[in-house]
């Protein structure tokens, strides 16, 4: 098939006069799901060089003795993170 429009006009005949092009149509996909959340890419790759920047071992031993030495807070506090999860997860139903 051969196609026989105008080639300076943005629209083929499949499309309607009133759309609006692809170059002017807000964005999608993973971009437009983080801009929602208030994310920016820029915002991104500052948290991702950021990230990159840590300790995650130091870190680590350091929640583990904390967990030694403190098992009923953190036994608590993970009953709490799963009676809020269990709370937000029926009312999002």
């Amino acid at each position: 098939m051969v196609d026989q429009t105008n080639p300076i006009n943005q629209f083929h005949p499949y499309q309607a006069p009133t759309a609006t092009p692809v170059s002017q149509r807000p964005s999608s996909g993973v971009d437009a799901m983080l801009e929602r959340f208030g994310v920016r890419s820029g915002d991104f790759r500052s948290m991702r060089d950021a990230v990159r920047n840590v300790d995650f071992t130091g870190s680590i031993s350091k929640v583990r003795e904390f967990a030694q030495s403190n098992p009923g807070k953190v036994l608590g506090a993970l009953a709490a993170l799963m009676i809020g999860a269990s709370l937000i997860r029926r009312r999002s139903i």
